[in-house]
Parts: structure tokens; C-alpha cells; sequence
């Protein structure tokens, strides 16, 4: 079940949604909308320092909380949760979900990271693949390879699926271009 939460000094609300992991005294709190970002929470650090958890880790969507052995998340759990709230939306008020400094830089690397793990995953299937050749400006610029190149259903992959992807986690993303091959 996911759930929202607010903050007095949240600006926006933030849908957390846990779930399990290999380890029980692990949860991954999914983060929804916005990338949460590759900053630590620093609100979680007090419960780290409390002895209540062992690690925090942070994902573009997700922080995993672990919890000390002896403890259990029927005690601990609706803090940690408020916790991971407040942690949130602190880092998106601050606005940490992304370097305004370099867009283009980050939109880089969002772009990459969709590429190799949404992206290409669903065009290797069909036998083609996608490689991302440059961004500049909010434009991502990208080369369509194998069966992908010439394929009538590769815009809905390069528009349907890079572009929507990219306008959730890249809001300043302008549009995605297929280029041609630089090879000679």
C-alpha cells in the first residue's frame, strides 16, 4: 500500500511505498514522482547515530533503511517512515534531486542510466538497441542501432519510452532526437 505523507515544512507531499528485502531488517522505501537523488538524507543520520539504524542507502527512487538487529519495525517502523518523509522532502524543497549548475550534465547521466537499464533491455529483445551520442541544451541525442534503425515502432521506444521517462526524472528535458551514425 503506498501512502503519502506530509511535513509542516514540506512544500509538496512525498508517496513512499516499503517494501521487503532479502535481509528483514532491510526496507526499501520506493520513492514516487521526482528522483529523490544521490544524497544522504541527512535526517536519517540522527537515527543512525541513535543506534535505531545500522545504514541508509539512497537511490534515484528509493531509500533503504536498515534496522538494528535487535530492534524490530513494529516498533521503530512508523518513525523511520516519518524520518524517510521529512528526508525527502527537505532534499526536494533544497532542491537536491538535480545539479541545476549543469543540466545538461545530469541529463546526461539520467539519460544514460534509462538507456542501459530500461531502454536497451526492451530493444535487445527485438534485436536492436539504442546508444545515447550527446546531450546539449535539454536535447538528448540518440542512435538507433540493429533492428531499431528504420523500425516504424522505434519512435514509440525513443518517444513513448525515453522521453517520458526522462520528462518525470529530467523536467527541463526539451526533446529526444535519433541521429544518424557518425561512422563514415
Amino acid at each position: 500500500m503506498s501512502t503519502a505523507c506530509t511535513e509542516p515544512a514540506a512544500v509538496e507531499a512525498v508517496a513512499l511505498h516499503p517494501e521487503r528485502t532479502d535481509d528483514p531488517r532491510t526496507l526499501r522505501w520506493q520513492v514516487a514522482g521526482p528522483p529523490v537523488g544521490l544524497l544522504c538524507p541527512t535526517e536519517l543520520d540522527a537515527l543512525v547515530a541513535e543506534g535505531v539504524l545500522t545504514d541508509v542507502s539512497v537511490g534515484r527512487h528509493h531509500v533503504d533503511t536498515t534496522l538494528r538487529a535487535e530492534l524490530t519495525w513494529a516498533q521503530h517502523g512508523a518513525r523511520v517512515r516519518a524520518t524517510v518523509c521529512a528526508a525527502v522532502a527537505a532534499l526536494r524543497a533544497a532542491g537536491a534531486d538535480h545539479d541545476r549548475t549543469d543540466p545538461d550534465g545530469e541529463l546526461q547521466r539520467i539519460a544514460h542510466d534509462l538507456i542501459e537499464q530500461d531502454v536497451n533491455p526492451y530493444a535487445a529483445g527485438h534485436g536492436g538497441g539504442v546508444v545515447l551520442r550527446g546531450v546539449h541544451d535539454g536535447v538528448v541525442e540518440v542512435e538507433l542501432s540493429g533492428t531499431c534503425r528504420g523500425c516504424p515502432a522505434a519512435a514509440f521506444t525513443v518517444q513513448g519510452r525515453l522521453l517520458r521517462r526522462l520528462k518525470i526524472e529530467a523536467p527541463w528535458t526539451a526533446e529526444v532526437r535519433a541521429v544518424q551514425s557518425r561512422r563514415g
